[in-house]
Order: C-alpha cells, then sequence, then structure tokens
C-alpha cells in the first residue's frame, strides 16, 4: 500500500517562518513593554497643585537650586528605551522603563525614585514595581500572541 500527498502548499507556509518570528520579536516586545509603561504612567501619583523640589546643599553650604514641578510631571518623565546592548537581534529585545531625572523638554523629575522608594522624612508610594507586577503576564502574553501572528502570516499588527 502507497500513500501519496502533495504537501507543497504546506511546506510553502514554513518558508520564511524563522525570518518572520526573527523580525517580530522586536515589535512583539515593544508592544509589551508599552501596555506596561501605559499601566506606570496611570500609577504615577499625581499632585493637586505645583510643588517645589529643592537641590542638594552645595559643599559651601549654601542652599541648592529650587525647581517648580507642575501636576503631571512624574507622568510626562516616564519613558521607554531600547537597550540595544543586553538585546539580540531576532533573538530576544530589552526595553527599559523609567523616568527622566535630568532637565528635558519633554519632561523630567529628579525626585522620582523618592516617591517609588520613600525617604526618612516621606513614606513610599510605589507605581513602578506595582504596574509591572500588575501586567506582566498580560505582556507576556501580548508577546507570544505577536509572534504567533508573525509566524502565521507575517503580519506584526499593533
Amino acid at each position: 500500500m502507497k500513500i501519496e500527498a502533495d504537501l507543497s502548499a504546506a511546506l510553502a507556509q514554513l518558508d520564511g517562518i524563522d525570518e518572520r518570528v526573527a523580525e517580530s520579536v522586536r515589535p512583539a516586545t515593544l508592544a509589551g513593554a508599552m501596555l506596561v509603561r501605559r499601566e506606570v504612567e496611570e500609577r504615577a501619583p499625581r499632585s493637586e497643585k505645583a510643588h517645589w523640589f529643592y537641590g542638594k546643599r552645595r559643599k559651601n553650604g549654601t542652599p541648592g537650586n529650587k525647581y517648580l514641578f507642575e501636576p503631571g510631571s512624574l507622568k510626562k518623565a516616564i519613558y521607554i528605551k531600547f537597550l540595544d546592548e543586553k538585546s539580540q537581534v531576532g533573538q530576544s529585545a530589552a526595553y527599559k522603563i523609567g523616568w527622566r531625572e535630568n532637565s528635558s523638554s519633554i519632561g523630567y523629575v529628579p525626585y522620582a525614585h523618592m516617591v517609588e522608594f520613600g525617604t526618612a522624612r516621606a513614606p513610599a508610594h510605589p507605581f513602578l514595581r506595582p504596574a509591572f507586577d500588575a501586567k506582566k503576564s498580560q505582556a507576556e502574553q501580548l508577546i507570544i500572541d505577536k509572534i504567533k501572528e508573525a509566524a502565521r502570516d507575517g503580519s506584526t499588527t499593533d
């Protein structure tokens, strides 16, 4: 007994699958990271009114600079950055979600770490880690789904 089957159509679907998957790694991971970033922005505390931040005292004892921050400054300072040095093209992609601590026209807050972790005088109001913990599983599943989609049909749509 002999069974013959034409597998050319099935095999044709497999052509290029490795390239499609490799090309989808970075955009899929970015989609997962963006999901977490949105949660970080949602959880970032927002003051009711503008507030002052005082920089470190200088070595000569004079007070440091004084900065006025508007409500929502912390949310505006949240960013996402691709980490080239921790990524491998087509295999892994790493992103950092954090806050800008240095002066930027986009927005920055030099005190964000004090909000997240607290100080000797102020309690912590964590928002970064709880956001990550809340969305980690959902972000991982989103990444997997996007890579599967790319493997099936080459699409990496959002």
